[in-house]
């Protein structure tokens, strides 16, 4: 039932404009009074990001997607770490925003939603690699009784800050089909919040297998784990793919990874120095010459190489120190193909580990 009028006139014209205008008022703050919501996503592959929000009014902050509060104004996002901020989904530049902005209407009931996309300007291998690292096959699944392979690297690297470490991961010869797993999502942010570097594997058929599939496995191991690069698996060595391989590296930069390492497992021509950041010119058994690492390699920083060698059954610290001085990662293992040593750990990671971190 609505306010009882006792006279007619100009008087109850005047209550009736003011009633009006009373409701106007209130639809519209209730309107103004809907949250507005920040994302953040890669300019490249709408990749999306947690990136750091704050809203003066309110001095509300936060990781996106950011929900402001009904009296900010104004909301600033901020960059970190590679991921610096390009430009709004209006085109506009300036990383503060007037809330207002991104509504369609000042009338309007939906929620404003305003999306920051970042380029991304990834660290140097030489800032990834300051000295000689230990890389790891860690093909494992981060649960039941194979979590202790993950909490072993951990824990090394932990003991070593200042050796760097890169883990391949593989869940299904890649980044597989399904939905994420949450327990590569658990362990993936513990190996991350320890200082290692995480790759996904992925796999090219020496020349042979789609480039847009190995991007797909790069999109995917970004959105889901948000990785920070690839292990590119059968990297040919034959002249003539290096843009191929260029190409594919400034993709995976370009969504947001630090990194790409190709495996030909064997020496490539010196025009793939540069085609990924590290490149593994040698995985056999035993340990091999020395000389096999600093031939023309020597014209190259040593950060663009690595080698994988297996069945080895001892340590020999001093091959670990003179070999460190040619490569920017190394792995070295007991087991081989047929005993499955890409699902385990060598007994003495830990002690080649400790000699890395005697070098300087």
């Amino acid at each position: 039932m609505g306010p009882k009028l006792r006279r007619k006139g100009n008087l109850y014209v005047t209550i009736s404009a003011a009633f009006a205008f009373l409701l106007i008022a209130g639809s519209a703050a209730a309107a103004m009074a809907e949250p507005a919501t920040v994302n953040a996503e890669t300019v490249t592959g709408g990749i999306p990001l947690h990136m750091w929000t704050t809203a003066a009014e309110s001095g509300a902050s936060g990781f996106t997607p950011f929900v402001a509060t009904a009296q900010d104004a104004t909301v600033t996002v901020h960059d970190y770490a590679q991921y610096v901020f390009d430009h709004w989904e209006d085109g506009s530049t300036d990383r503060t925003r007037s809330v207002a902005q991104g509504a369609s209407s000042s009338t309007t009931t939906a929620a404003t939603i305003m999306t920051a996309y970042y380029r991304v300007e990834p660290p140097s291998i030489r800032e990834l690699l300051p000295k000689t690292g230990m890389y790891v096959a860690l093909y494992s699944y981060p649960g039941g009784d194979s979590w202790a392979q993950w909490q072993r690297v951990i824990d090394a690297k932990n003991a070593h800050p200042s050796v760097p470490f890169v883990v391949a991961i593989n869940p299904s010869s890649g980044p597989g089909s399904h939905n994420p797993d949450g327990n590569y999502e658990a362990g993936i942010k513990a190996m991350r919040q320890a200082g290692v570097i995480v790759l996904g594997y992925t796999y090219d058929g020496y020349g042979a297998r789609p480039a847009q599939d190995i991007r797909a496995d790069a999109e995917k191991y970004a959105r889901w784990y948000g990785l920070d690069g690839l292990f590119i698996d059968e990297f040919t060595n034959r002249p003539g793919f290096e843009g191929r391989y260029r190409d594919i590296t400034a993709y995976a930069k370009s969504i947001g990874m630090k990194m790409t390492m190709g495996n030909p497992g064997t020496d490539v021509p010196a025009s793939y120095v540069g085609t990924v950041d590290v490149l593994n010119i040698t995985e056999g058994r035993g340990y091999m010459p020395v000389s096999w690492l600093n031939g023309w390699h020597q014209d190259y920083d040593k950060r663009n190489f690595s080698y994988i060698r297996y069945d080895v059954g001892w340590l020999d610290t001093s091959f670990v120190n003179e070999s460190s001085r040619w490569v920017g990662l190394m792995y070295i293992h007991t087991g081989n193909d047929s005993n499955g040593r890409w699902f385990s750990l060598p007994p003495y990671l830990e002690s080649a580990v400790a000699a890395l971190d005697r070098q300087q």
